[in-house]
């Protein structure tokens, strides 16, 4: 199947080198005459649509995105009032008492079109200064995103990080507001890996019997969290110098550009890594390819790799 995928891919990059030879001999950009497309969805894809968006403009080919969330990207292309949408979540999703069901009146197929990393971005500072090498376990990382662990020099981060002098300050998460594929991404991780620690949350938020994977990540009252809507609305409340303290999870590409440190999480190997476009690719290797090319993920949770970054994953278009 990976062999598949590789050709696949191969051949894709070499029509579109094919192309761009041929459009730049034979065609200046204002000859070009292509109908217009628009597409919704991933705010966590949307830094690399964005870039592939700009790049084509100059062949007179004119692409839309509106980053609304995955969510919203796969509720408009069943409503047929976008030609394509990204999304981390395929359709079939089940959440709570609704089903996110597949459109039944027009044929689609999904394109595997972003690799990257959901990062945990901080803020957080100690004397003054701060902190950019925070290390974090996974069963450290369900208790903050749980409210279990609610202080920054709580023993078990301390544990994760000997060497690093840790505030006594109240940690805040920042989590979304909207139908997210960053949730789905970061709660399947959670609930694949500690399932017991995100199952409890889930039951007191009042998901029943839990909720596992989720684009709707339950916010209880009182814990202290913070909802934001979009990628662009949680980095951009974790990285304002008056919210010391917060972290949030988000596509890796958003901390970079915010010049925000990033966790590095421990994985299956016992070793603490970050997302780092290398490290996603080796934990990428454990994936699983399904005949419609969505992607089973379990066997990236669990990489042995040394290199493997564990919240590795993909959005389709």
């Amino acid at each position: 199947m990976f062999s598949r995928i590789r050709k696949a891919l191969a051949l894709g990059v070499a029509v579109a080198a094919s192309l761009t030879v041929a459009l730049s001999a034979a065609l200046p950009a204002q000859a070009a005459n292509y109908v217009p497309i628009s597409g919704a969805g991933s705010s966590w894809s949307a830094n690399a649509i964005e870039q592939w968006r700009t790049n084509v403009q100059q062949y007179g080919m004119r692409v839309n995105f509106a980053s609304t969330g995955s969510s919203d990207g796969r509720n408009q292309f069943r409503n047929g009032t976008v030609d394509y949408a990204v999304s981390e979540i395929p359709y079939g999703l089940k959440d709570g008492s609704v089903v996110d069901a597949a459109p039944t009146n027009r044929p689609f197929a999904y394109m595997p079109i972003v690799a990257g990393g959901t990062a945990l971005m901080y803020n957080l500072t100690s004397g003054g200064k701060q902190i950019s090498n925070l290390r974090l376990s996974g069963d450290v990382i369900t208790k903050i995103f749980t409210g279990v662990i609610t202080k920054w020099d709580d023993a078990a981060i301390k544990a994760d990080n000997p060497s690093v002098s840790l505030p006594s300050r109240k940690i805040v998460p920042v989590v979304r507001s909207d139908g997210s594929g960053s949730t789905a991404q970061f709660t399947a991780w959670m609930a694949a890996k500690y399932g017991s620690i995100w199952g409890s949350y889930c039951k007191a938020a009042g998901r029943g019997s839990g909720c596992g994977l989720t684009s709707n990540f339950p916010v209880i009252a009182g814990k202290g969290f913070v909802a934001q809507p979009n990628s662009t609305g949680v980095a951009g409340y974790v990285k304002q110098r008056a919210n010391d303290g917060t972290i949030t999870y988000v596509e890796y590409s958003y901390a970079l550009n915010a010049g925000f440190p990033v966790a590095k999480v421990l994985n299956q190997a016992g070793y603490y890594v970050e997302p780092t476009a290398q490290n996603v690719a080796v934990g990428l290797l454990g994936a699983k390819i399904n005949a419609n090319l969505t992607s089973n993920l379990t066997g990236v949770y669990n990489n042995t790799d040394p290199r493997a970054y564990p919240m590795s994953s993909y959005s389709y278009m």
